[in-house]
């Protein structure tokens, strides 16, 4: 079974290439069926796998924010005048290694830091412990 894995893994792989290289945007979905202690994990896999079919970091960092922000025509997605500034500081470079980009100190959103630690306190008061 494992063969038959990567031998599909391979030929999505080539086709995706194929069309990036034809001009077609590679973007971030959210079809991901992910549940709820999950949003954004199924984002950064996606990423990551990005950068393992021959994307470099900084091609995946684009599609999976400004190119995808475009095409959902949201006006986020980059740091420009007119866009809305949300964006997130992190702890070490993710050009350097993809992964790295879940090493997340701070995130902002329009502008405004986030207050993380009342966020997660929140939550741990409402959900306690994860569903089994």
């Amino acid at each position: 079974m494992d063969g038959v894995f990567l031998g599909l893994a391979d030929r999505f792989l080539q086709n995706a290439l194929k069309l990036k290289a034809a001009g077609m945007k590679i973007v971030l979905g959210s079809d991901t069926g992910q549940i709820r202690f999950f949003i954004g994990w199924m984002g950064q896999l996606e990423m990551e796998n990005w950068v393992w079919m021959g994307l470099t970091p900084m091609e995946a960092i684009v599609a999976a924010t400004h190119d995808s922000a475009e095409a959902a025509h949201i006006n986020t997605g980059m740091i420009a005048a007119g866009k809305m500034a949300d964006f997130i500081v992190l702890d070490a470079n993710p050009l350097e290694n993809i992964a790295n980009s879940r090493r997340i100190n701070k995130v902002y959103l329009r502008g405004a830091e986030v207050d993380r630690a009342a966020m997660r306190a929140k939550w741990q008061k409402r959900w306690p412990t994860a569903p089994r």
